[in-house]
């Protein structure tokens, strides 16, 4: 999905950029905060692009994420999940 994939991007809010690669059957979300504070948002600005997923799982590490709460993110880091 990664280089076959399709971009949707969401305009930055409060310096956390979003953006999705997906295809017929993969997702994954990338989330980077170029903020010097923690920043927490609601995913419900992105409906669309997770409809059918309610959970992300880090590319990066074992997190798991619950999409259906808000997410948290650390100062200038970024978050890559691959949805499930």
């Amino acid at each position: 999905v990664i280089h076959t994939g399709k971009t949707k991007h969401y305009l930055p809010q409060e310096n956390v950029y979003i953006y999705f690669r997906y295809n017929d059957t993969d997702a994954v979300m990338v989330v980077i905060n170029n903020s010097t504070e923690a920043k927490t948002f609601s995913t419900a600005r992105f409906a669309e692009s997770i409809q059918g997923y309610t959970k992300g799982k880090s590319a990066l590490g074992e997190e798991t994420i619950n999409l259906t709460k808000n997410i948290s993110i650390s100062p200038k880091s970024t978050l890559i999940l691959e949805l499930q």
